[in-house]
């Protein structure tokens, strides 16, 4: 099965950067969690991303970046600054009903693991990584 994020990064190009797919970069090496918000719901983005930030250190051992893209205008990805076509692309492809707020979690196969409309606790993103084969081979190999 294909998933959305790599068809996103095929029809855009293979080309990383030069493509302007800010999600090919991070293909296989890292988990993404996308907050798409509105000017009018900032506030809640805000209180998602403090609740992602206070626990970076559990974000690093699951390889986990976080992307904020605010009104489908502009946005940064692992805190680096996208441009407004790159934050348009992803609007138009994770979430397409300009919902004024949205989480998404994509995989490190591109999928899209995760989507809610409300803040979601830290405690079920780690819970839904820690879950996935690809993460649990991962801390098998750590031990």
């Amino acid at each position: 099965m294909i998933s959305i994020a790599f068809v996103l990064m095929s029809m855009v190009g293979l080309g990383g950067e030069k493509s302007g797919d800010p999600l090919v970069p991070f293909a296989w090496k890292n988990r993404i969690i996308l907050v798409f918000h509105s000017e009018s719901n900032a506030g809640i983005g805000v209180e998602q991303v403090a609740l992602f930030k206070k626990q970076q250190k559990e974000f690093d051992d699951r390889d986990l970046v976080l992307g904020v893209i605010e009104g489908g205008r502009n946005g940064a990805i692992g805190g680096a600054s996208i441009g407004a076509k790159d934050a348009a692309t992803l609007q138009q492809t994770f979430n397409p009903t300009h919902s004024h707020f949205l989480i998404v979690l994509i995989g490190k196969d591109g999928g899209v693991k995760l989507k809610e409309q409300t803040v979601v606790s830290v405690e079920t993103i780690f819970d839904l990584v820690d879950s996935m084969p690809m993460r649990r081979a991962e801390m098998r190999r750590n031990q």
